[in-house]
């Protein structure tokens, strides 16, 4: 998203009071939406995910895995609206609003980042994917196919590496994924895959969404 692009700015609530461009909005630390879209499925009574790899070069966390698409909401656009954007415009990956289901949303202060003040919408996208579908893009570099319980190890760093289904610049394979994979995020981030993942986990289990988990 270019850094002119503009955007909502929203109120501690979550409300819109206005419209600035996204450089603006960053130097400001106003508060506005981001959208993440992970992707998980039932297979064979495991739950699976596809995460992405980051990639952009201006990115802090470059080379960690990642939601299978994200970024800021635009100006006047729906979150939903946002995560289909996203999944399409980051991994080639074309849904409808009706396959997503909203997961609930958090509201997080990061001092000392570009955004600082965030309301972060949490989408699931429950279709079963195929690593080779997905399309890599300037922001996207590769994909990892792993369990949420391996994915949940990592984060705890109760392992160092977990076999995961991989694709990047070497090819499609089966390979280790590294704890290193996740290490260069903050408290706050992981904090926010931890509930992610435990509603993931409830939806997939039991059908039905928990926004209290969020």
């Amino acid at each position: 998203m270019p850094a002119d692009e503009l955007i909502d700015v929203l109120d501690e609530s979550g409300a819109v009071i206005g419209t600035k461009s996204r450089a603006s909005v960053h130097q400001d630390g106003d508060w506005h939406g981001l959208i993440f879209v992970w992707s998980a499925w039932l297979e064979e009574g495991r739950s699976m995910m596809m995460l992405q790899r980051r990639a952009k070069r201006s990115d802090p966390f470059s080379a960690q895995v990642d939601a299978l698409a994200g970024g800021h909401l635009l100006q006047g656009e729906s979150a939903a609206e946002g995560a289909v954007r996203e999944l399409e415009e980051e991994v080639g990956l074309q849904v409808a609003e009706s396959q997503l289901v909203e997961l609930g949303t958090m509201r997080m202060e990061r001092p000392g980042v570009d955004c600082s003040r965030v309301m972060e919408h949490l989408f699931l996208c429950p279709v079963a994917l195929q690593i080779e579908q997905l399309k890599t893009s300037d922001e996207v570099d590769g994909f990892a196919q792993v369990s949420i319980a391996d994915l949940s190890d990592l984060i705890e760093a109760r392992r160092d590496r977990v076999k995961a289904h991989l694709r990047d610049q070497e090819g499609t394979r089966v390979g280790d994924l590294s704890h290193r994979a996740v290490a260069a995020y903050p408290p706050t981030i992981l904090e926010t895959f931890r509930h992610s993942l435990a509603a993931i986990e409830h939806y997939l289990q039991h059908g039905e969404t928990n926004p209290g988990l969020i």
